[in-house]
């Protein structure tokens, strides 16, 4: 079929990506719209298949965001938004997941889609399962290859009737896949455990930072700079935190047992928590330890202005429990990219240890240990005096972290379309 948008020469990759820009600073938007601004410096151009800006919850997006590639947007509800009342909803209305809705107007967006532009292969990413099931039909219908990337394990949590549904769509991904991406290598080591027939049809590429978002490493300092300013260091914790495995608790009870016994103190270290999900939630337990002086819950930022202020802070913070073991936050790249002093509050057994320990860089110590907390806490603020915050010992070598460059991502994922498209064999 004849093609309408003037770009012969160039693949065409089809993106299903339920959550995309203008959704602003979810770790899913930012990958997928990475992948679509630099997979055209490739040889490919990005369509993309998303639901409408109502699916996404209000307030959510960024009017200022710039939206790449060519989007196709079908209708979408979110089932505990708009089926729902006071945030109940039917559970059968959420399977495989809250936006099961945008499944056929999605499909037919996407056969259209795949006609009119000759689409040679789609990519779609997980969490949320019914862009999975999408790319599953859309693969099937038109014949085209399909590449699938789970992001995150596809964890078998939930309602009964909704793990076994997901343990289905995983199977099936596994079957029908031409091939799958993952974000960690010790997810792909767990998938290939589990599915031994993808052994040879798999690709680690791991998140990473966005170079034109944070285009410039912070500059050597001045050695004669480097005495500890005057006032409380700020360590910034950007980004949600869940009740479970990244959950500030042991922190809370560290600092408050640190401030009884006169082992820290407001005039050294305030903790910002900025742009989590229940803010509420984590405020009622600061009061109730007596640590406002100490901690901070700071109110929303749009993506680009929390940027800026982890590039301000004095240090940065990232918690993540064992059950996240497989997983590695999106938001400790761009930690990363500002070379600022590092408080990682990890499971020794999990993937963002291992990423720490091989980038070199951060005070780590378990998440959920108050005294091994309060021990890190304590180190880490006596380095911070001794050194300050812009110390080279604070950075990765700039080779380590290049590598986890969202454009080198692009380039590997490009690599893997031109070795999937029809006729490249």
């Amino acid at each position: 079929m004849p093609r309408d948008d003037g770009l012969a020469g160039e693949g065409r990759v089809l993106l299903v990506a339920f959550h995309y820009p203008p959704l602003a600073a979810a770790p899913g938007s930012l990958r997928a719209g990475a992948f679509a601004r630099y997979l055209p410096a490739f040889g490919w151009q990005p369509h993309i298949l998303a639901p409408r800006i109502s699916a996404y919850d209000p307030g959510s997006c960024d009017s200022d965001v710039v939206v790449p590639g060519h989007v196709h947007r079908a209708w979408a509800i979110d089932a505990r938004r708009h089926l729902g009342w006071r945030r109940r909803y039917m559970a059968w209305t959420a399977v495989p997941d809250r936006w099961a809705a945008w499944l056929p107007g999605a499909i037919a967006s996407g056969l259209a889609a795949i006609r009119r532009h000759d689409i040679q292969v789609i990519w779609s990413t997980y969490p949320i399962a019914t862009s999975h099931l999408v790319a599953a039909v859309l693969a099937r219908l038109s014949g085209r290859p399909w590449v699938a990337e789970f992001r995150d394990p596809m964890v078998l949590d939930g309602a009964p009737t909704q793990r076994r549904v997901l343990a289905a769509i995983e199977r099936r991904v596994m079957r029908q896949a031409d091939h799958l991406v993952f974000a960690t290598d010790g997810s792909a080591r767990d998938y290939v455990r589990r599915y031994p027939a993808i052994a040879s049809r798999w690709t680690v590429i791991p998140n990473g930072y966005d170079p034109e978002l944070q285009p410039d490493m912070p500059a050597p300092p001045d050695p004669a700079g480097l005495a500890a300013t005057a006032g409380p260091r700020r360590i910034v914790h950007s980004g949600q935190l869940y009740p479970r495995d990244r959950d500030p608790t042991a922190l809370f009870e560290a600092l408050a047992a640190m401030k009884a016994t006169d082992r820290i103190s407001s005039g050294q270290v305030r903790f910002v928590f900025r742009n989590i999900r229940d803010d509420s939630r984590y405020a009622r337990e600061v009061a109730r330890l007596g640590l406002e002086d100490l901690v901070e819950i700071a109110p929303r930022l749009p993506h680009s202005a929390a940027l800026a202020e982890q590039a301000r802070a004095d240090a940065l913070l990232v918690l993540q429990g064992k059950g996240f073991n497989r997983q590695v936050p999106a938001k400790l790249f761009e930690y990363l990219r500002t070379g600022r002093p590092l408080l990682a509050l990890v499971d020794p057994e999990g993937d963002t240890r291992a990423l720490l320990d091989e980038v070199g860089v951060g005070e780590c110590a378990a998440p959920d240990r108050a005294d091994a907390i309060a021990a890190a806490v304590s180190a880490f603020v006596e380095s911070l005096d001794r050194y300050g915050s812009d110390h080279p010992r604070w950075r990765s070598a700039p080779d380590r972290l290049a590598k986890y460059s969202r454009r080198v991502g692009a380039a590997r994922l490009a690599g893997l379309l031109r070795d999937l498209a029809p006729g490249s064999h």
